[in-house]
């Protein structure tokens, strides 16, 4: 399993090394980019409850969607080494519910209540970075990516339940997890490497965006258009 995660990204490095090398290729052109890409958030885990739920047979299923997101950009190349750029990325929707979960029923004879519970949190994140390229020959450069990153946290839940409200329920639903909307500021940082011919380039990069718990990284696989 820990092979293949490796082998994308080691197929990619090849590839663009060897365009790189035997391509003519151009510096950066000065002047405004856009920049598309695929952000793939290998480390990043399935949520988790801070409230335990005591109750017999009750369970909870963590999952996470897809790892890879897609990246947007836009930046402006000062000159050939310095670049400035905004970038926009969300990370894996976290999913927690609860299915099916029976209660006894609130009078003697009634039937049994059946309630469903689910819970959804996304983040979405906007950066503003410096770009500085250090050039290991007229094809490839190196860069290093320092900034801030706007971290918008975002939840909702949903609570479907049989023959009684939903209101009921409050203090049995878990709740650590349906803050609405957080907004926070994190230190951002990548470094990566670069392929260009003409106005076109090609980057790899490695990110990381410093968080309260613990850095979450990632992986992008990028490609730039000089305006």
């Amino acid at each position: 399993m820990k092979n293949s995660r490796l082998s994308l990204p080691v197929t990619i490095i090849a590839c663009l090394l060897t365009i790189g090398l035997t391509a003519g290729l151009s510096a950066k052109d000065y002047g405004y980019y856009i920049h598309i890409g695929q952000t793939h958030w290998d480390g990043f885990e399935a949520p988790s409850l801070e409230d335990e739920i005591g109750l017999p047979g009750v369970s909870i299923d963590y999952e996470l969607d897809t790892r890879t997101k897609l990246s947007l950009g836009l930046g402006f190349h000062l000159n050939e080494q310095w670049s400035f750029e905004g970038l926009y990325v969300s990370t894996p929707e976290q999913v927690v519910s609860g299915n099916n979960w029976v209660f006894p029923p609130l009078q003697p004879g009634g039937d049994p209540i059946t309630l469903s519970w689910n819970a959804k949190i996304e983040q979405q994140i906007g950066v503003i970075s410096a770009i500085y390229d250090v050039y290991i020959n007229e094809n490839i450069s190196v860069f290093g990516k320092g900034g801030i990153a706007f971290v918008k946290s975002s939840s909702s839940q949903h609570v479907a339940v049989e023959n009684f409200p939903s209101s009921f329920f409050e203090n049995i639903v878990p709740n650590s997890l349906t803050q609405d909307e957080e907004y926070r500021q994190e230190f951002y940082g990548a470094i990566g490497f670069r392929v260009a011919r003409g106005k076109a380039s090609a980057t790899f990069t490695y990110q990381y965006i410093e968080t309260p718990d613990e850095p979450e990284t990632s992986l992008e696989v990028g490609f730039q258009w000089n305006l």
